[in-house]
C-alpha cells in the first residue's frame, strides 16, 4: 500500500507498507523512510507548499508508476522499482495494527 502522511510542519510525503492478506488491518512491514518527498519546485512552492500525495498507481513487472498530486496544484507521475521499495521495509511487530 502506498500512502501519504504529514509531519508537524505540514510536510507531506509518501510511504509504503505491506498488509496481511487475511487480516489487512495488520501491518507486516513498512518503509523506514519516505519513498517520496517534495523536492521539485512545483512540489514545494505553488498553492500548498511541500506536498506530495498519492492518487493511485499502476504496477507492471517490477515497476510501479505512482500518480500523485503536488502542492495541490498539479498531477504528476513517478516510476519506482517495487523491489527497491520492498528492500526499504522494516519488519513490524506482530501487534502493529492500523
Amino acid at each position: 500500500m502506498i500512502y501519504h502522511g504529514a509531519d508537524d510542519q505540514s510536510l507531506y510525503r509518501l510511504g509504503a507498507m505491506l498488509l496481511d492478506l487475511n487480516e489487512p488491518w495488520r501491518i507486516i512491514a513498512r518503509s523506514t523512510d519516505p519513498i517520496m518527498e517534495p523536492i521539485a519546485p512545483y512540489e514545494q512552492k505553488v498553492f500548498f507548499n511541500n506536498v506530495v500525495f498519492t492518487n493511485g498507481h499502476l504496477a507492471k513487472g517490477d515497476m510501479v508508476t505512482i500518480y500523485y498530486g503536488a502542492a495541490d496544484k498539479v498531477i504528476c507521475g513517478a516510476t519506482f522499482s517495487i523491489s527497491n521499495i520492498l528492500a526499504s521495509f522494516n519488519q513490524a511487530s506482530n501487534s502493529t495494527e492500523l
